[in-house]
């Protein structure tokens, strides 16, 4: 892992950064490959939308120029987070106008496994855990990561994902990714207005399928509404696409087959592997 601090590179922070004393920030986590970030543009739209909402200024020409800088120095295949924090402040909740923001990228290798479960699928389970509802802080990547956390914690090495659900039971999405559920070959997206963060690859699908004439619904969905999906897949930026044929709530087993729907997002996540932008 190679870590780069304000273009400078370092693996420490001040303590006193405000990412690390009450998760003031927000970050990106971006596939490379062929030495290619994947859906950069979205990723970079998405940061500076986040950082608007938080009031965190960024300065894209020096992220561009850090970026840069580690990708020419690391293999062309890995995976890159840029986190943007508010930067170092005093004691207390309210920011400091002074304070400077602290850029934070860092360089990964590809998990090796990821891509034999676009392949063969993946079996998933329901945590426990229930996400918190807050409007405001809804869609954004933002660092207060506590609910992943707890969620992940329940899942064994059986389960490659965990499905998170809302305070009121309602799906939402993936310890780490989206979820979507194709039901009489509509697509449909678990409303993510209250919680969840609004994907990149998912965006990414939800175009290219509207572009080849097939139309998503954004709603509510409750988690019997999903055993009753004819196909499930999820999504992010870093794996593209995983197939679920096999869903576990407690002692309950739902299977699937991997679907003509699914499969055509598999093709569309490796239409955008080859061809980046």
């Amino acid at each position: 892992m190679q870590t780069l601090i304000n273009g400078q590179q370092s693996d420490f922070i001040s303590v006193q950064d405000r990412g690390l004393q009450y998760g003031d920030g927000c970050f990106e986590t971006i596939r490379i490959h062929a030495g290619m970030p994947i859906l950069l543009r979205l990723h970079l739209e998405r940061l500076e939308r986040s950082c608007r909402r938080l009031g965190i200024p960024l300065e894209l020409p020096e992220l561009n120029n850090e970026l840069k800088q580690i990708l020419d120095s690391n293999d062309p295949d890995g995976v890159v987070k840029i986190t943007v924090t508010r930067g170092s402040g005093g004691r207390g909740y309210r920011p400091n106008n002074q304070s400077q923001p602290t850029r934070i990228i860092q360089y990964f290798p590809y998990p090796a496994d990821y891509n034999q479960y676009t392949e063969q699928g993946v079996s998933v389970m329901v945590c426990q855990h229930r996400l918190s509802s807050n409007a405001a802080l809804s869609g954004m990547k933002h660092l207060n990561r506590l609910d992943q956390v707890l969620a992940s914690m329940e899942l064994s090495d059986e389960f490659a994902e965990g499905i998170c659900l809302d305070q009121i039971g309602n799906v939402i999405e993936g310890t780490k990714s989206n979820l979507l559920l194709v039901k009489n070959d509509r697509l449909i997206c678990p409303d993510l207005s209250v919680a969840g963060v609004r994907g990149i690859m998912q965006q990414f699908l939800l175009h290219r399928f509207a572009k080849d004439g097939m139309q998503s619904e954004n709603r509510v969905v409750a988690l019997e509404e999903l055993k009753e999906a004819n196909e499930l897949f999820l999504c992010n930026s870093v794996f593209g696409v995983w197939p679920v044929i096999k869903l576990v709530e407690n002692d309950t087993v739902f299977e699937w087959s991997v679907g003509p729907r699914t499969r055509q997002a598999i093709l569309y996540h490796n239409e955008v592997f080859n061809f980046a932008s």
